[in-house]
């Protein structure tokens, strides 16, 4: 099911009284927007008629995905961050409030991966061992880069007044 079907059905956005939402005039941020799940809905929800702050620290994917966000003929800007940088995420989303006016939407999708095993074996000698390094960057990203940017995104909205949503 398309994510905009998934979003119509969950009822997170306003439905324009017809088979689909109405998502023109909408700001939409999408972290980890460069590659991936990432890029697929940026296009998606570009399709859908929003402006697009395409958020990621990967430059040429992230430009690649604002040019493919752009043939949908919607308004689509790139802002490189780490989003698991409070100082970052924060001066972020003030340009993006700065560029945009409104944040109507998050959808928190940055993540990574790194060896997923806590320790990994082979014919019953240990390989390698996940460094703590190798973790604290995991939860740096998928969890911290949450938290900071639903924090910033919710706290906008609150402020505008802006009926809005926070997909993680």
């Amino acid at each position: 099911m398309p994510l905009i079907t998934m979003m119509y059905h969950a009822n997170l956005f306003e439905i324009d009284g017809r088979d689909h939402m109405d998502l023109k005039g909408k700001t939409i941020l999408v972290t980890g927007a460069a590659q991936g799940l990432g890029r697929a809905i940026a296009v998606e929800v570009a399709d859908a008629g929003a402006s697009l702050a395409l958020i990621d620290l990967n430059e040429e994917p992230l430009n690649e995905a604002v040019r493919l966000c752009k043939g949908a003929g919607v308004n689509a800007v790139a802002y490189l961050a780490n989003v698991s940088k409070e100082d970052e995420v924060i001066a972020t989303f003030d340009t993006i409030e700065s560029d945009f006016g409104e944040i109507h939407g998050l959808i928190n999708n940055a993540g990574i991966l790194r060896d997923g095993l806590l320790v990994k074996v082979k014919d019953g000698s240990i390989e390698k061992r996940m460094s703590l390094a190798e973790w604290q960057a995991v939860i740096d990203v998928n969890l911290t880069g949450v938290f900071l940017c639903g924090r910033e995104a919710a706290s906008r909205m609150i402020e505008k007044g802006v009926a809005g949503c926070i997909i993680n």
